[in-house]
């Protein structure tokens, strides 16, 4: 399944839909809504929106919290949903009933708008190593997998503007394949890591370069990592059960549709299981987001090349296979 937070057209309360897809046309099907339909035409329930109310949580961090339960519970409203649609046929009926809505016609917020924390990994492949090393931002690194923290309040959602901060002169973009905690969880085996894993999502690590240069000297980034709007996620969360592979995934990024990044995860240097097993000693809980770090093609910290930063105008692409697109344009702190 593809999860997503939106807010429907006309209203202004989101709500935890999924993608649901008819005639090449894209729905959200609202997952509370879906699951009450479900159980009064299939389950013959009388007690449908009681029960489809206390089963799947009005917001995601509740849905994800909810576990195996709640999933199964919007899985078999998608179902019905889905079987409901004939091929040819408009969804008008399910429209009416306030179970789908044009995607066109909705507002995607991040799937996880506030998520609890954003551990994000740095220096995960070689050529965006390379391109640290090359500016003298990084030097030798640790055997294990570094990270940092990224505020949840720094989060946007697809389509929603990257404001130019108001400190700083060198914006770059980070394309980074990430794993949202589905379960409590501490000292993980890598070996179980994908038990603790809800799905996966895309987080644009965006990065003010020269700030980060800055406060290098402290040993403690923050502000170059954490300025508003510097976190876009999205579009959605694919379930695990729909990334079969996901050491071995197309990672990519365009700017104003030229290619500025593109690798694979199997490119790697700590793998899913061994990040999350790693970071775990920390205690990890449903909706934390675990980034995997970002390929070569950056700007490489203003540098090497400077003609890559971005600036207001610019229209930023992320895309992570099996996932989708996160797309966001870059404004002026005056536009904003």
């Amino acid at each position: 399944m593809k999860l997503a937070t939106y807010i429907p057209q006309g209203q202004v309360r989101p709500r935890v839909g999924v993608l649901c897809v008819h005639d090449g046309v894209e729905y959200l099907a609202d997952a509370r809504n879906a699951y009450a339909l479900a159980l009064r035409h299939v389950d013959h329930d009388p007690c449908a929106d009681e029960i489809a109310a206390a089963r799947v949580p009005a917001d995601m961090m509740g849905l994800l919290a909810a576990g195996t339960v709640a999933l199964q519970a919007v899985r078999h409203g998608l179902e019905f949903a889905e079987g409901a649609l004939r091929p040819g046929q408009r969804p008008q009926a399910l429209i009416e009933q306030g179970v789908l809505q044009h995607r066109s016609a909705v507002k995607l917020l991040a799937p996880i708008p506030r998520p609890g924390k954003i551990v994000a990994i740095g220096a995960n492949y070689h050529d965006h190593i390379r391109e640290g090393r090359d500016s003298g931002a990084l030097g030798g690194l640790p055997s294990y997998p570094p990270a940092f923290l990224k505020m949840s309040s720094a989060v946007v959602g697809p389509d929603e503007p990257i404001v130019y901060p108001s400190f700083g002169s060198e914006l770059d973009y980070e394309v980074e394949f990430s794993m949202v905690i589905g379960k409590h969880c501490r000292d993980v085996r890598a070996k179980d890591w994908l038990e603790y894993v809800a799905g996966f999502t895309i987080v644009n690590d965006l990065s003010m370069r020269d700030v980060i240069l800055e406060e290098k000297g402290t040993g403690i980034v923050f502000a170059g990592k954490n300025f508003a709007t510097a976190c876009p996620m999205g579009p959605f969360i694919v379930t695990k059960d729909e990334i079969k592979a996901p050491d071995n995934l197309e990672v990519k990024l365009r700017v104003n549709g030229e290619q500025r990044q593109r690798d694979r995860t199997s490119s790697m240097i700590h793998t899913c299981a061994a990040i999350l097993s790693y970071w775990s000693r920390l205690g990890l809980e449903p909706g934390d987001v675990v980034t995997t770090g970002t390929p070569g093609g950056g700007a490489g910290f203003g540098r090497k090349f400077p003609e890559r930063l971005l600036k207001p105008g610019d229209v930023v692409e992320a895309e992570v296979e099996g996932i989708g697109i996160l797309r966001n344009p870059v404004i002026s702190q005056e536009a904003s």
